[in-house]
């Protein structure tokens, strides 16, 4: 079956029903945690009633282009999470004067934040101070100016 000039929804977890991306929905973009555990799909053609009368009706989703994570962390949040986080790691005093050691794992589970991001963080860290990046002037911008002043710094 061709899609072209007809109409497509997905089944969204979050919304509870059908979204539908419209006639032209080649470029459509479905979030990840829809798509899980399985994909469902509804075409029809472009001459048909909307929505088809056994789904419910949702605001159309605009077609936005790709775009960077919203909740980029500013400079400032990852310098304070990843201390924490290796301060976790290396040991801390708890209130009964004991010390206490975590993995990487746990820390990174008691700072809130994957390991995986936390060791990017760091590195990115490591990086921006190997090339004289200025952390305290940029502590309230976010995360990319880091990344984009190091990988500039990089290439030359």
């Amino acid at each position: 079956m061709c899609i072209r000039d007809r109409y497509m929804g997905y089944y969204s977890a979050q919304s509870n029903g059908f979204m539908y991306s419209g006639k032209d929905s080649s470029s459509a973009t479905i979030p990840l945690n829809d798509a899980r555990p399985q994909l469902v799909l509804k075409i029809w053609n472009a001459g048909a009633q909307l929505p088809p009368e056994d789904t419910k009706e949702l605001p159309v989703q605009e077609k936005k282009p790709h775009s960077r994570r919203n909740k980029e962390r500013k400079i400032g949040e990852i310098i304070e999470k990843v201390n924490d986080w290796r301060t976790l790691y290396t040991g801390t005093v708890d209130a009964g004067g004991k010390s206490v050691k975590y993995s990487l794992d746990d820390a990174a589970k008691l700072v809130g934040i994957a390991k995986k991001t936390l060791d990017d963080y760091l590195l990115q860290l490591r990086a921006g101070k190997k090339y004289g990046f200025d952390f305290q002037k940029h502590k309230d911008e976010k995360v990319g100016t880091c990344l984009l002043y190091t990988s500039d710094a990089a290439d030359e």
